[in-house]
């Protein structure tokens, strides 16, 4: 479970800012669109209920995608800083571009996550292409130290003979690598990356979940044709077909390879080890065919790719995100998906949305945290804490709000109104 997420000093955003899903203390659709928790992992003044989703909205430009790009930096740098073919992820993150002395301050990555019981609060920053410090807190019932860095300095909680042989190169966290000695704390630590080896996180460019629609997956494939037949998008059944790669130098067999790797870099040298392997993975859509008559008389196969044209490109992208969303509702996972209603009619996004926001298809309290421009999906069935904001000030530097922090709000408005008037956030001027 995501508690929340503190970044600072990353792409377009300079000052520290919060994504937030822990519940405000507003009752408004609480049994519907939270989840509590055990109170013990919280101070006895802080709400113990968190959110089942959040949605940023704001212009082109405004920082939305950075904020997801922000955690999923972090996400890499964990699984990929011991690596020794990614020992540069540390040294490609990318600091505010617009301010001269941005490069001599340290970007701040940082979660508050529950796993197996505990409240861990997790971060590190950067500066100079090293890791400045890096640090590890979990709570239950009351707060304690797990480790602590400053540079190659650790001090591990418990663990002092160790903690003077461990030494952590500059470029590595010592998450990444303390995992694997057998100290007393290695299940907090491991603890903290299986939570984010469970992510799941979707843009634009590398949506390929079409593997989950495969035969071991039957359930998924029928519930996600369940939902295409209610969006009324024509097709009847579907089925995952694959094709086995002889040759990595076949533009196909690149084109596979590179849409894997964009999805998990961290598998680069196992699926290089195992080209022979790799195969191209496509959707066989089918749909009815009927005579003069109206009667069915056959059914004819689209592939998604390979007769690419004839799908529309929401239909495309739906189909190719709509297994990890299925995944994640039923491992209870949690999803971050870049405009989620990119090429989508409002109707489908808000379904999608609401699929989280339900007591009956989310039970295992899935989280979804997206970004969408569609303003109409912010009347809908949304408390205000689950309503974000992103604008740029006149030095290009983003800030995200959430609704709740704006005063005066009231659960009767129509936000998308108000949002568009200018109440809420900065909008672009194309008048002046």
């Amino acid at each position: 479970m995501l508690v929340n997420f503190r970044f600072k000093n990353f792409k377009s955003f300079y000052n520290e800012n919060e994504l937030s899903l822990q519940a405000t203390k507003d009752d408004e659709l609480k049994e519907i669109n939270t989840f509590s928790v055990d109170e013990k992992l919280f101070n006895k003044t802080e709400e113990h209920e968190l959110l089942k989703s959040a949605i940023i909205f704001g212009g082109n430009a405004s920082g939305k995608s950075n904020i997801i790009k922000g955690l999923t930096y972090m996400y890499n740098v964990i699984r990929l800083s011991s690596a020794q073919q990614f020992s540069n992820v540390v040294k490609s993150n990318e600091y505010y571009a617009f301010y001269e002395n941005a490069y001599d301050e340290p970007s701040l990555y940082e979660v508050e996550i529950i796993k197996n019981g505990n409240l861990y609060r997790y971060g590190f920053t950067i500066l100079h292409e090293r890791i400045e410090k890096e640090w590890l807190y979990k709570r239950n019932e009351r707060t304690s130290v797990v480790f602590e860095r400053t540079r190659n300095k650790i001090k591990l909680t418990g663990n002092e003979t160790a903690q003077s042989l461990i030494n952590v190169p500059e470029t590595t966290l010592f998450l990444s690598i303390g995992v694997n000695f057998n100290l007393s704390i290695s299940n907090y630590l491991k603890d903290v990356i299986d939570w984010f080896n469970n992510l799941i996180i979707v843009f634009e460019n590398n949506v390929n979940s079409l593997d989950i629609y495969s035969v071991e997956n039957q359930k998924y494939k029928n519930l996600a044709v369940e939902i295409l037949k209610k969006a009324d998008i024509g097709i009847k059944n579907m089925n995952v077909v694959k094709d086995k790669i002889a040759d990595l130098r076949d533009l196909n067999a690149v084109l596979a390879f590179n849409m894997q790797i964009q999805a998990d870099p961290s598998k680069y040298g196992q699926l290089k080890q195992e080209n022979e392997n790799m195969y191209n993975i496509d959707l066989d859509t089918q749909f009815d065919v009927y005579n003069d008559k109206n009667e069915k008389v056959a059914t004819r196969d689209i592939m998604l790719f390979k007769d690419r044209g004839f799908h529309s490109e929401g239909t495309t992208r739906l189909l190719c995100y709509l297994g990890y969303i299925l995944a994640s509702l039923d491992k209870g996972k949690i999803i971050f998906i870049d405009e989620i209603d990119s090429k989508l009619h409002f109707l489908v996004a808000d379904y999608l949305l609401k699929m989280f926001n339900s007591i009956d298809k989310n039970p295992n309290n899935a989280q979804l945290i997206c970004t969408a421009h569609n303003v109409m999906l912010m009347d809908d069935d949304l408390r205000r804490d689950q309503i974000y904001f992103t604008s740029k000030d006149k030095y290009g530097v983003s800030s995200l709000v959430s609704l709740a922090d704006y005063k005066g709000v009231r659960k009767n408005d129509l936000f998308s109104k108000k949002y568009l008037a200018g109440f809420y956030s900065k909008l672009p001027n194309l008048n002046r």
